[in-house]
């Protein structure tokens, strides 16, 4: 969602590197085992040089037999030497096999057998009709029911309704984050399932409930997915985000180390900075799942504001329980037990609720 390959890729590598040394570590094992068994067998024979030479002076016994006592004495050791090699082999290919199993099993995203379709930008029309999504195999009523809803891009939408309505099961489907079982979803006039995943992630960002910094510097976590990004360009986010006041606070700015999570920040601190991270890859589609949970009201005020400016013909869908956001959308749906209860304009979604107050209090 975040194109964060150039981080995981510099993990990946990281990781490599660990593995290559504990190859080295267990191959020097392994030759120590090896040697250990040579010089055993090496032993073995000037052992029986050493005792059997007095005895050939003495006339004890023959050259030969001492020859053929040497000789007999190293094939004796030779297996256990090769055993020592066989056995430390033996474990490496274990450990591989099931480190491959594991991959092997691991679900293949786009896989060769689904043939995607590639479009360079996409804007954000989406159309559902009679679509059912749900998480994986679950067998139980699909999350998601959305019979009609079209979206135009460039729209302005909020997005309400309680506690596991569904609101956030939307905004997945929106990213082809969640499987479509029955119906149609379309983006751009093509069929979403069927548009390459790599295309929605550099034209759509998805900033869900569950986001998180990882351990490394502010400046590693806001980039995540634009490694590139100037300085310029991370100041205008941070500020957009409401971020740069604190960071400019900070002794080391923006190579401020991170700890895994965000511990040591506030919820607002962490949130202004997820938001940063999704925004400074200047997607076409912003898909926000309650982004200003944790801000101030003073905070919250001016990232909505900002945002407004911001946005401009991208289209915009948030999930919210705040009405300082509802400012903003033009459109307002209201998602209740998976299914679309109420798409209307917020104009007239005000004037409903103003019409109805006035009733309650005649």
């Amino acid at each position: 969602m975040m194109q964060a390959e150039s981080r995981f890729l510099q993990q990946w590598n990281s990781y490599v590197a660990i593995t290559a040394e504990s190859g080295v570590q267990t191959r020097k094992v392994t030759h120590g085992l090896v040697s250990w068994g040579m010089s055993i067998q090496n032993l073995l024979y000037a052992t029986v040089v050493a005792v059997g030479a007095p005895l050939v002076i003495n006339g004890d016994i023959t050259t030969g037999a001492m020859v053929a006592a040497s000789m007999l004495s190293s094939r004796m050791v030779a297996p256990m030497t090769a055993l020592c090699g066989v056995l430390a082999r033996w474990q490496q290919v274990k450990v591989a096999k099931a480190s491959l199993d594991n991959l092997m099993a691991l679900p293949v995203e786009g896989g060769l057998d689904e043939p995607r379709i590639h479009r360079a930008v996409l804007h954000g029309n989406y159309e559902f009709r009679n679509a059912e999504f749900r998480y994986g195999k679950d067998n139980g009523p699909a999350p998601l029911r959305i019979k009609q809803l079209s979206i135009k891009a460039g729209e302005k939408i909020a997005v309400l309704g309680r506690i596991g309505a569904g609101k956030s099961t939307l905004l997945q489907a929106m990213m082809g984050n969640v499987e479509l079982t029955s119906g149609e979803l379309r983006l751009d006039d093509l069929s979403l399932p069927q548009i390459d995943l790599a295309d929605i992630r550099r034209n759509a960002t998805l900033l869900t409930q569950e986001a998180r910094l990882f351990h490394g510097t502010l400046r590693e976590n806001v980039t995540l997915g634009r490694p590139m990004a100037s300085d310029d360009e991370l100041v205008k986010v941070l500020e957009l985000c409401g971020a740069l006041e604190f960071v400019n606070k900070l002794p080391m700015g923006l190579e401020h180390l991170v700890m895994e999570g965000g511990l040591g920040l506030s919820g607002g601190q962490r949130q202004s900075l997820l938001l940063a991270r999704a925004l400074i890859r200047d997607p076409n589609i912003i898909l926000l799942d309650e982004p200003t949970s944790f801000f101030d009201e003073r905070t919250e005020k001016a990232f909505v504001e900002q945002l407004a400016r911001w946005a401009g013909e991208r289209t915009l869908i948030i999930a919210t329980h705040k009405a300082a956001v509802l400012n903003i959308v033009d459109r307002i749906l209201v998602i209740q037990d998976g299914q679309l209860a109420l798409d209307k304009p917020k104009a007239t979604v005000f004037e409903q609720e103003k019409a109805r107050a006035q009733v309650v209090n005649i």
